[in-house]
């Protein structure tokens, strides 16, 4: 039985005044995220990132942690940061020149005395606050004053969260700063694909498997997807030879033999034998491990990465892809470098990954024509009827299905949004 839509119009992928409502039902109420703890370490540090249509700077403050806030001058609108990182007391407007502090509160106005009345008070004027928590490392936020907290909001798929970061006891950090670029085709297809699209890998990706990157996923394994009606999804691919070690692959013996024997058992289970873990935290965080193989004089053997990605719509048709990569904070310095040589390789914005997927995205855009192609919906069966293989390796909550090659996860993406814009199907 379907949990979620079987068919979607295409209007949803191509119509502008759909991505205005996106903008506010679901980026606007959501828990987004917008940067990992370790990019802003001391006190001052901030980065500018974007939730949804918004602009916010996120930063270090004296007092109390994290504030996230919009980045627009409560007397004009106009940016008050313009650059993407660095360290500060203050930012400035560079338009009237009204100075805000670290935690938006505005400190100063240029002829405040003279200009203004006795009763002006800074205190109503400062920079819009987002509500902020963090889960390992991960900062979110949210523009709904209302909405339920971040753990609420995440559900069951917490658990899945605490295996794919918690499992190093020194938590992980960003190596190699953030990438972005744009790209051609809406937002939601590429948070369908991440949140579980094996379908696609033998054909899109046929090259990496032909020049043996994919190592041993070429081979027996099973697959299966997890949701959460929520709208989080994952999918897990293991490999099922009884000969294959019960680790999890591509990490310094001395780092993971410690991390492993200290896990809880079901995490452990979860983790072991993977080929594969990719996912979606609903709407727009894209995570992904694995542990590729590469063969030469620069990179040789399997070595494994993380890598998060944030999707920020542009119009109907272009959205932005931004690109982090996580590395265990206790890892050599030598083993991180090639986890981000690795990620770069496979998943990074030019790398041979990106190069299939995103030219099937723009030719999905460019397929969705204007009248007969418009009026035919996409279609979300597979995977309906078909039988499922053995039980999972581990223990965890949400519903679990037992298939590799399904569109549960996307039936469950497409449901939740379409809950959000008060639309369900």
């Amino acid at each position: 039985m379907a949990s979620g839509p079987t068919a979607v119009p295409r209007s949803y992928y191509r119509d502008p005044a759909v991505l205005e409502r996106e903008l506010g039902e679901v980026f606007g109420r959501s828990w987004l995220f917008v940067a990992h703890e370790s990019e802003i370490p001391e006190v001052g540090d901030y980065v500018t990132r974007s939730m949804g249509g918004d602009p916010v700077i996120v930063a270090r403050t004296q007092a109390d942690g994290v504030r996230v806030m919009l980045n627009s001058c409560t007397h004009r609108g106009t940016q008050v940061c313009k650059v993407a990182h660095g360290n500060t007391t203050t930012f400035r407007c560079g338009y009237h020149g009204w100075v805000f502090g670290t935690d938006g509160d505005l400190k100063g106005v240029p002829g405040r005395r003279a200009l203004y009345g006795p009763d002006f008070d800074l205190s109503r004027l400062g920079l819009r606050q987002a509500r902020t928590e963090a889960l390992h490392g991960l900062i979110f936020a949210t523009w709904d004053p209302d909405g339920p907290d971040l753990m609420t909001s995440l559900g069951e798929f917490g658990w899945y969260l605490d295996a794919f970061f918690g499992l190093f006891p020194g938590g992980m950090e960003v190596y190699g700063g953030i990438h972005r670029v744009n790209v051609r085709g809406n937002w939601k297809i590429h948070a369908e694909n991440f949140s579980g699209d094996g379908y696609h890998l033998q054909v899109a990706h046929r090259t990496m498997f032909e020049l043996g990157v994919m190592g041993d996923q070429a081979g027996s394994v099973e697959g299966f997807v997890v949701n959460d009606p929520n709208g989080h999804c994952l999918r897990s691919q293991y490999l099922a030879d009884e000969g294959v070690p019960n680790t999890v692959f591509g990490y310094e013996d001395e780092l993971l033999e410690p991390a492993l024997a200290a896990a809880d058992p079901e995490v452990r289970r979860f983790r072991e034998k993977t080929t594969v873990i990719h996912g979606l935290v609903y709407p727009n965080l894209l995570l992904i491990t694995t542990a590729p193989r590469y063969f030469g004089t620069d990179a040789d053997g399997s070595v494994a990465f993380t890598q998060l990605r944030v999707l920020t719509p542009i119009d109907q048709h272009h959205h932005e892809v931004a690109y982090w990569s996580l590395v265990p904070r206790d890892a050599s310095p030598e083993w991180k470098a090639k986890s981000y040589l690795y990620v770069t390789r496979q998943h990074g914005a030019a790398s041979y990954f990106e190069a299939d997927d995103l030219e099937n995205f723009r030719r999905i855009d460019a397929g969705l024509g204007t009248v007969a192609g418009a009026r035919a919906p996409y279609n979300y069966e597979l995977g309906l009827g078909a039988a499922e293989s053995g039980p999972p390796p581990w223990k965890g909550p949400g519903r679990i299905v037992r298939q590799d090659f399904t569109e549960a996860n996307q039936r469950t993406f497409v449901g939740r949004y379409l809950e959000q814009m008060g639309e369900r199907a």
